[in-house]
């Protein structure tokens, strides 16, 4: 590497320059200052402490698609849909010997959906005093480090309430409040964990016939989402008296699988199904986890820039990326199931 390969400073220099003390932060909350007096009786901890934030169990790509690079700084993006029109099967069937032009006809219709690509932006500053301060060098621990961390942080978990709750504005909208999806407010009286062995049974059983009936009898569900606040009620032995049997969970997924759901078919659970129902009670949402049915795009994923000289102090740093709701392009193959209780 070359010494100004890193920009205006050598890779050296670079290293050097972003790394700052750090302790007053974690001393006093309510300090913003980057000095500590360090005595003999002061002992610096090794690593840093940060925040906690929810996250969910599984990986994104695990709930909904996800697909990243198509589309990139198009303001829509847009798909084709056909539907076919025309005679049925037994028309076509023919009279040898009655004439011409007695065939069936067939055509098709085109037509297109399409969803909002949203452009994202966020930077983070690198002040005169901060690039001096790095002089110092006192510990190991690195400002801008921290300062990208914070921003990749902030990206993940907005991406995340996006693919299940959508943006606040209301122009995306995300897993679990999808406009155009069914609700069913019957098939869940009480919550799982709340129900006995036979009502489980009971349970998986009607609503594999429901959720097959919204589809129009084309798909059955692959994926039960539930409140993770119901997870603790069915991740327990079916049986008290021998609890080293199957879990009511996996009941559950037995179930289904018996009433003609895939065998791929599984449960999963987040913190958002707790209040997404209707008058914020629990939401179970059944769906077919395809991405013939359901996609998340990303066209731009999340790219950060080098740090670049502003004025003649500060330094900035930039980073973008573009997104999508969840786009459910078969609503047929969702189905919300709103708690009662």
């Amino acid at each position: 590497m070359t010494n100004k390969e890193m920009g205006f400073l050598s890779a050296e220099e670079y290293k050097n320059r972003f790394r700052v003390n750090n302790a007053a932060a974690f001393a006093n909350p309510n300090s913003y200052g980057l000095e500590r007096t360090i005595t003999t009786l002061t002992q610096i901890v090794a690593g840093v402490l940060r925040q906690k934030f929810y996250t969910v169990a599984e990986p994104l790509t695990t709930y909904v698609p996800i697909e990243m690079g198509t589309g990139a700084y198009a303001k829509q993006l847009f798909q084709y849909a056909v539907a076919q029109v025309g005679d049925d099967f037994e028309t076509g069937i023919v009279q040898p010997g009655n004439g011409i032009n007695k065939d069936a006809n067939l055509d098709i219709t085109v037509d297109g959906i399409s969803i909002r690509n949203n452009f994202w932006r966020m930077k983070y500053e690198a002040t005169k005093e901060i690039l001096e301060m790095a002089r110092v060098n006192a510990t190991t621990f690195s400002y801008i480090e921290e300062q990208e961390r914070a921003r990749v942080k902030t990206f993940q978990l907005g991406i995340q309430k996006v693919v299940f709750l959508g943006t606040s504005d209301g122009l995306n909208y995300g897993l679990l409040n999808q406009p155009g999806v069914t609700i069913n407010t019957s098939l869940l009286p009480d919550n799982l964990g709340s129900l006995t062995t036979e009502q489980l049974f009971n349970f998986a059983t009607t609503a594999a016939s429901t959720y097959w009936t919204n589809s129009n009898s084309t798909v059955f569900p692959n994926t039960l989402l539930i409140p993770t606040q119901q997870l603790g009620g069915i991740a327990v032995p079916v049986s008290q008296e021998y609890p080293v049997g199957p879990t009511k969970l996996e009941l559950i997924e037995k179930a289904f699988k018996a009433a003609g759901a895939p065998q791929d078919f599984k449960v999963l659970h987040t913190a958002y199904n707790n209040t997404a129902g209707s008058g914020g009670k629990a939401r179970y949402v059944l769906y077919n986890r395809d991405s013939d049915a359901l996609t998340m795009y990303l066209p731009k994923p999340y790219t950060p820039y080098p740090l670049y000289p502003t004025g003649s102090l500060d330094m900035i740093s930039d980073s973008e990326a573009q997104f999508t709701g969840v786009w459910v392009k078969r609503p047929a193959e969702i189905l919300y199931m709103d708690a009662q209780k």
